[in-house]
């Protein structure tokens, strides 16, 4: 694993990992996870020629807090423009997982010149959900993890509801990974100010504000879904309807709301071709 850094830009401290060399790629984690879920892939993909940068998204670290600055979907792609300014780079290809994914879905809708393109992974564009009883009960965190007594519920018997939360949404998962994304988790949301940080992704979600800044989308695409996951992969199917460019769209059979890391090689053997073929400057595919 890289050793974490610290770059500041409009007053927001990112604390991330920088590695390998070439055309950059900004990875952001979910909920419950932190970065470390991207180190094999990051490391995988300095092999074939690419700078990874993996930050800790803004409240996952004390040192990331910004008083009175939102987390709703303008102001959370905002992050990734403020990143960016940082980095000292004009655009990147942007990668997310569950709320990284809303995130560069909202960044690449917004700011598409900083966007060489996106891949979402399990969650698809918002405009494509409908509140059904099936999937409000499936997705019946967002309500919990709003309410004032969300830290207490987090944290109760050792951070058991992350465990929960893991079975219910990846179903299939097990072994050292998954074992190691919850240690590390667990391990980040001890801080209770990384806690509160992370809550604060619900506790500022608009389901409007969402579906406005999830739009259109510019740049070319990647989107991944599982067949176990809370969102029928039906809906990721039909991701391209919200692209103005090329859109891909990779469903993993089997594979819950992890499915880049329950399936790393399906995966990997899909975001390769994809990379290269956004063309201009990127490495050759490895023999």
């Amino acid at each position: 694993m890289s050793e974490f850094r610290q770059s500041t830009a409009e007053g927001q401290t990112f604390v991330h990992t920088d590695s390998g060399e070439g055309p950059l790629l900004i990875l952001l984690h979910g909920f419950p996870d932190t970065p470390q879920s991207w180190d094999t892939i990051s490391a995988r993909l300095n092999d074939e020629g690419f700078r990874t940068v993996v930050p800790y998204l803004r409240g996952y670290h004390p040192q990331t807090v910004v008083p009175r600055r939102g987390y709703g979907a303008a102001q959370t792609a905002a992050d990734v423009v403020r990143l960016l300014d940082a980095l000292g780079e004009a655009r990147a290809v942007l990668i997310g997982h569950d709320w990284g994914a809303s995130i560069v879905y909202a960044a690449a809708h917004l700011h598409p010149d900083r966007a060489r393109g996106i891949v979402a992974i399990a969650i698809p564009p918002a405009r494509l959900l409908r509140p059904t009883p099936g999937l409000l009960f499936r997705t019946r965190h967002f309500l919990a993890l709003r309410t004032p007594w969300a830290e207490s519920t987090v944290r109760r018997r050792d951070f058991a509801y992350l465990d929960t939360l893991y079975r219910r949404w990846a179903p299939d998962w097990s072994g050292p990974a998954r074992a190691e994304s919850l240690a590390s988790v667990t391990s980040c949301f001890s801080d209770p100010v990384a806690l509160r940080g992370a809550l604060a992704y619900y506790r500022g979600w608009s389901p409007r504000e969402s579906r406005a800044m999830g739009g259109r989308v510019a740049v070319p695409g990647l989107v991944v879904g599982g067949t176990r996951d809370v969102i029928d992969a039906s809906t990721f199917r039909r991701a391209p309807a919200c692209f103005d460019a090329r859109c891909e769209v990779l469903i993993v059979d089997g594979a819950g709301h992890w499915p880049h890391r329950e399936a790393e090689e399906g995966f990997m053997e899909r975001l390769l071709p994809f990379l290269h073929s956004l063309g201009g400057g990127w490495p050759d595919p490895t023999p």
